[in-house]
């Protein structure tokens, strides 16, 4: 088999990732031994991950989808959301709840009692230190204000930054740790993180890993295009420009689904449809429109 090429680009990229970056986190993921090992050490409590859970699109047929970067099922039934983030450009508290509640309402069974929703964990690793308070982790509490107690509905949020490091406390020193790991390429510490430290090698320093990380680039600038030509053809749909079918057909979709994802993105459906056609009226409609019948008096 003919050794397959790269572009320059690529390659560059490929090799400036670091675990912060969420192409390079989400392949680390993968393995379970590594995620286990990263969430007991924020959690401060050796946990048992049973599954990486492989299908980490949440879909949203009203609203807005999710892609999450590594979610996990403990041995005691709960969800661990983790999430890499390396720009301040959002609420991304607002994203922590809108994320775990996907994830509640995706892997809860339909007929049971609130009692038994699926509890879920988020945490959330940021390149700054969300809230400025000079620390390197934040557990944020639902805290009834009058009394001040906390109490606990299932959901657990806690913030993680790879800015502050604090060597204060097991907790504080161990994050630090860890984030070292994330935000420096060459940095392995295979005593306290030996899984975290032993995937980081392969993919960073080995030929395999390297290609497994060129194709992950190259899969996600194809996916890239692809989610622009969507967008593209939703606009032309939306203006008139062009005919539903067409489009589906361009973008190898059918009708009922480009129909669907197009108003999931917020796009306005086209007139004959709006006005309660079918999309098998879609050209009958159309003539109708360029060629009126004129009634007799």
């Amino acid at each position: 088999m003919a050794k397959k090429k790269y572009s320059n680009s690529t390659v560059s990229t490929a090799k400036g990732l670091v675990p912060m970056d969420d192409a390079l986190f989400q392949e680390m993921c993968e393995d379970k031994e590594l995620c286990e090992e990263m969430i007991s050490t924020i959690l401060d409590e050796k946990v048992k991950v049973i599954e990486v859970v492989p299908q980490r699109s949440i879909g949203n047929i009203k609203g807005r989808a999710v892609r999450l970067d590594c979610l996990c099922l403990l041995e005691n039934g709960t969800y661990v959301n983790v999430e890499v983030q390396k720009t301040d450009n959002d609420d991304h508290e607002a994203r922590v709840r809108y994320n775990a509640a996907l994830v509640a309402t995706r892997n809860t069974p339909k007929g049971v009692k609130f009692a038994m929703a699926k509890k879920v964990i988020v945490i959330f690793i940021t390149r700054f230190d969300i809230f400025g308070e000079d620390l390197p982790i934040y557990h944020v509490d639902r805290v009834v204000r009058e009394t001040g107690k906390v109490r606990d509905n299932g959901f657990t949020e806690i913030y993680v930054n790879a800015t502050v490091k604090n060597y204060v406390g097991t907790l504080n020193t161990n994050v630090s740790n860890l984030m070292d790991l994330f935000v420096d390429r060459t940095t392995m510490n295979p005593e306290k993180f030996p899984n975290f430290s032993r995937v980081k090698n392969w993919y960073v320093n080995t030929k395999e890993g390297m290609t497994k990380m060129c194709d992950k680039l190259e899969s996600l600038m194809q996916e890239e295009r692809k989610i622009t030509a969507k967008k593209i053809f939703f606009k032309a749909v939306q203006d008139g420009a062009i005919q539903v079918a067409y489009a589906a057909r361009e973008l190898d979709m059918t009708v009922e689904e480009f129909l669907t994802e197009m108003v999931s993105e917020e796009y306005k459906l086209p007139k004959w449809l709006s006005q309660g056609n079918t999309a098998k009226d879609e050209e009958t409609f159309q003539s109708e429109e360029e060629n009126p019948t004129c009634e007799e008096d």
